[in-house]
């Protein structure tokens, strides 16, 4: 019988692709509804904003536990439990009577969307062979931003056409065909679900400092904030600088970033397969700090600052898959689970730094000058992972 490292099973690449969407997409779409929500549960702003906050929390405290904790569970069954529980809190938000259910449930789809993150670097070492990493990451990680951006418009038309409980609803069967591929794509090996114990917490800090004290393993890690703070940066602060056109063209110039970046992975991704992962990586950086230096010029014309964005996404293109593909080389099996938790922690922690960023400078370009710095220091992280054993 063939085995996982014989071949490269590209139906859990499939798999895992189709519960990165559905975390990804819950963290823009749901944004959209919040008023319409409110109204009909009779909840105002204060109360309708931890609908979002109720979902970050956990998925940002509880990714490194999950990832430790997958170090000892079986990949298979783990990814079932995270779609799964995705699947059934996404019903239970859907039939909600009231905001209180809505918010236990958005904070259990949080604590699921932390082990579908956590649990994609352990499945893609397990199933993919070393020479197609980089191009299977690169197809997962594209998608991160791509249902970013499609995110708001896909939430705005469910919400208009069939209300705002439809935005949960319309993850059934994305759940569904994961559940469906993961069956049959990922390779089962044997491990169950051990239950979490009492001392999860403690060894998720201990393996993370053995994870961060190896240097090849840290470079990688800090680079990935500091690339994808800008996406959160560019996605707030873009539509206040094109405040007065529709928002049509605004969501066109901001899907130029993602383009870009679907465009280049899957290249990237072979070229990286066959030439080296940090080389690649390295080059993807440099076209991401050159292309925030281009912005430093845009104006309010959408098409000149289009054409910008995309250096940025032909960069990302370049840098995403090869960048986790080099973190997959270096990490010793016994930590994988705990390092593709703490992808999931830094990643998600740069995308929501950036907006943060783009509100208390206020303005585009103050925002590009200080994002030319942080992807600059993302340059020489990269870089020194040339230099790291």
């Amino acid at each position: 019988m063939t085995t996982a490292l014989e071949r490269t099973r590209w139906g859990a690449v499939f798999a895992v692709s189709s519960g990165i969407v559905l975390a990804a997409l819950d963290m823009t779409a749901v944004a959209v509804a919040l008023p319409v929500l409110g109204a009909d549960l009779s909840a105002g702003p204060s109360v309708t904003q931890w609908v979002l906050l109720a979902y970050n929390i956990p998925l940002i405290a509880l990714s490194i536990p999950a990832g430790r904790w997958l170090d000892r569970a079986g990949h298979l069954p783990a990814f079932l439990l995270a779609v799964g529980g995705f699947g059934a809190t996404s019903l239970l938000i859907a039939v909600a009577p009231n905001t209180e259910v809505v918010l236990v449930g958005r904070a259990l789809q949080g604590a699921f969307s932390a082990l579908i993150g956590a649990v994609t670097m352990p499945i893609i070492a397990g199933n993919v062979r070393p020479q197609h990493r980089a191009r299977a990451m690169g197809i997962v990680l594209t998608l991160i931003p791509l249902s970013g951006v499609a995110g708001p418009a896909f939430g705005g038309l469910l919400t208009d056409l069939f209300g705002w409980r439809s935005v949960f609803l319309i993850n059934l069967p994305v759940v569904a065909v994961a559940v469906l591929a993961g069956r049959r794509g990922i390779a089962d090996d044997g491990r169950g679900l051990p239950w979490p114990g009492r001392r999860i917490l403690v060894e998720s800090v201990v393996f993370s400092a053995r994870v961060v004290r190896r240097r090849s393993l840290a470079l990688p890690l800090v680079a990935l904030p500091l690339m994808v703070a800008g996406v959160g940066a560019l996605n707030f602060v873009v539509p206040y600088l094109l405040v007065d056109l529709p928002s049509r063209t605004v969501g066109l110039v901001l899907l130029a970033l993602s383009a870009g970046m679907a465009v280049l992975s899957p290249i990237a991704g072979v070229i990286a397969d066959r030439y080296g992962y940090r080389t690649v990586a390295l080059t993807g950086a440099a076209v991401i700090l050159i292309g925030t230096v281009l912005l430093l010029r845009a104006g309010d014309d959408p098409w000149d600052l289009a054409w910008r964005l995309a250096v940025i996404g032909i960069g990302h293109g370049l840098f995403a898959g090869p960048n986790a593909a080099a973190l997959l080389a270096r990490t010793p099996p016994e930590l994988m689970g705990t390092a593709g938790g703490m992808t999931t922690l830094v990643r998600t922690v740069g995308f929501s730094v950036g907006p943060a960023l783009g509100a208390s400078l206020g303005g585009f370009h103050p925002t590009v000058v200080v994002l030319v710095v942080i992807t600059a220091l993302g340059v020489l992280a990269t870089a020194a992972q040339q230099r790291a054993d």
